[in-house]
């Protein structure tokens, strides 16, 4: 729990309207306009660690801090922009509740003002010197210290996914709609916003996008590396990140040390490169990962698939001479073409360029090699023919870079894959190579994802195709539905035969009617329906009817196993 208190003249709000979905509607007397005079105002965001002990701990930094001041009149007010990592609506209204219910039974005169709505307010701060304190409340809860209340609590929270969405342009569903529609994905206030929970149903999506890409990429040449999820800040350091994109990064304490959650793989990659003296005929080198990524992104900003705080890219690093820094590039953009031609994605390019004027320390601060990469860049994408345009102040910090771009069902605007030229990190990394002379240079980088992030191509997939997955990506691509109990048997056997050779395969042995099972499987956007009644165990056959409304009969089981093999293969 994070406070500032605020010794004041006055304090003045009215609430306007909900900010919070989900909470219940206030009554006006609660929300109407209010003034409080010679208060202590404590403006609190109540945050995800903070259990029901974290009011006791409020209450007695209130009660000190107003005992310096010399007031007992209190305001709790909500204040979620201190923190970034705020706890569920539930607890804090809780944890409030709880301290206001303390203070008052403490003699103290306590306003509280409406949580979950936007609010107006006015106020004037005393010019003392504690008329302004901030602290930081920490609790430790473990299991030990779950009340029963509280752990009831957090069941409540447990069994309510926040799942809901508005519809997006042409009346489609987003990728929110679409995962609770086909149980893809739930998101919980227990587990955290921007953590997306994988069903079986959505990780066998998730495995079938990695498994094409890494084999792609081996075909290519890329050498697939496994790093760990954090490191050192000293990692961080030298790369630069932790100067430029630390707010941007889980940093986690750990006995003296500083640790982060990595947010690329980059600097892992650079560390295996220079575990041993390399050659101009070794390069180039390509690294590349299927890497679990975090990054500390605002909760405002996190929805659905499409924007979270854990993710898994299909990242790599081409360290090469710079010679083929041209060459290299146009392999890239050919893995990348040929991505976006299986997975039917539509994309423009943007040329992110670095803003010479920008004061905050967002680049590295040596303009002239990034004159000379932006023009080196810009050289290579006019010579690809790649129409893009140019975007001054989106570059990465250490250089500029192509990024696709595309929109989702809302028509918002983001970018799936970025390629990078990367100028500095070679020079950091103490990165060399003996060229045919004997000569010790400094490579170039590439830094490329193939993919992108596999939950943001997902979300892409899910809103194009409105939840009709091609077959090889469909969760479950054949449900065979006997007609009846007594044809269970021949449906585990046809069900044996699909799964021998790795097809997805469930079977409807419900006491349904044939048509409610097909009509089931309809709206789980299953690819296949078999059916099997008494006359095609007889004839050891199927029916077979496709997701588009067609039907076959008399199909023998072998014949479409090859068919159903063929076009998996051939990602139709």
């Amino acid at each position: 729990m994070k406070i500032l208190t605020l010794h004041v003249d006055y304090i003045e709000w009215e609430g306007l309207k909900k900010a919070i979905k989900d909470i219940d509607e206030l009554p006006a007397e609660e929300t109407s306009r209010k003034r409080v005079e010679e208060a202590l105002v404590i403006l609190t965001a109540v945050e995800k660690e903070d259990g029901i002990k974290s009011a006791e701990e409020l209450v007695k930094n209130v009660k000190e801090i107003s005992g310096k001041v010399g007031t007992k009149r209190i305001v709790l007010y909500p204040y979620a922009h201190l923190s970034r990592n705020l706890g569920s609506p539930e607890k804090a209204v809780e944890i409030l509740k709880e301290s206001e219910r303390e203070l008052k039974e403490g003699g103290y005169e306590v306003s509280r003002a409406p949580f979950g709505y936007y609010k107006t307010f006015e106020l004037r701060v005393k010019g003392h010197p504690l008329s302004e304190l901030s602290r930081e409340i920490i609790i430790k809860a473990d299991e030990a210290e779950l009340s029963p209340e509280e752990r009831k609590r957090l069941w409540k929270v447990m069994e309510k996914n926040k799942s809901q969405s508005i519809r997006g342009k042409d009346d489609r569903k987003s990728n929110v709609e679409l995962g609770k529609e086909l149980d893809l994905y739930i998101v919980n206030d227990v587990v955290g916003q921007g953590l997306p929970l994988l069903t079986p149903k959505g990780a066998s999506v998730k495995r079938e996008i990695e498994r094409f890409i890494v084999d792609e990429e081996l075909r290519r040449g890329y050498e697939h590396t496994s790093t760990p999820v954090m490191a050192k800040s000293d990692l961080y350091k030298i790369s630069g990140h932790w100067q430029h994109y630390k707010d941007g990064m889980f940093v986690l304490p750990v006995g003296n040390e500083d640790f982060a959650l990595r947010p690329m793989t980059c600097p892992f990659q650079f560390v295996l490169y220079k575990r041993k003296p390399r050659s101009y005929k070794d390069l180039p080198k390509k690294y590349a990962e299927i890497a679990t990524l975090f990054r500390n992104e605002q909760s405002g900003e996190l929805r659905g698939l499409t924007r979270v705080r854990q993710f898994t890219l299909a990242d790599a690093h081409i360290i090469c001479m710079p010679e083929q820094v041209e060459a290299e590039f146009g392999k890239v953009m050919d893995l990348i073409n040929y991505v976006m031609k299986v997975f039917g994605i539509e994309v423009w390019y943007r040329f992110s360029k670095w803003d010479p004027k920008n004061e905050n320390n967002k680049y590295i601060n040596d303009p002239k090699a990034w004159d000379e990469t932006q023009a080196a860049m810009k050289k290579i994408l006019d010579k690809l023919k790649i129409n893009y345009t140019e975007a001054e102040g989106e570059a990465a910090f250490y250089g500029p870079k192509l990024d696709l771009q595309y929109k989702d069902v809302y028509g918002k605007e983001d970018t799936l894959i970025t390629v990078q030229i990367d100028f500095s990190n070679a020079k950091k990394f103490g990165m060399t190579y003996l060229d045919k002379d004997g000569k010790e240079k400094v490579p170039m980088i590439i830094h490329r994802s193939s993919t992108g992030a596999t939950e943001r191509v997902m979300s892409y997939i899910l809103e194009k195709t409105q939840g009709n997955l091609p077959l090889w990506l469909s969760p479950i691509q054949i449900r065979i539905l006997p007609m009846g109990e007594e044809n269970n048997n021949f449906a585990l056997k046809v069900k044996e035969k699909f799964v021998k050779v790795g097809f997805r395969v469930e079977i409807d042995d419900s006491n349904e009617s044939l048509g409610k099972k097909v009509r089931n499987a309809q709206l789980e956007r299953v690819f296949y329906m078999l059916t099997v009644g008494d006359k095609e165990e007889e004839s050891k056959t199927i029916s077979v009817r496709s997701r588009d409304g067609s039907l076959e009969h008399g199909v023998k089981v072998s014949d479409f196993v090859s068919r159903v093999k063929k076009e998996i293969r051939e990602r139709k």
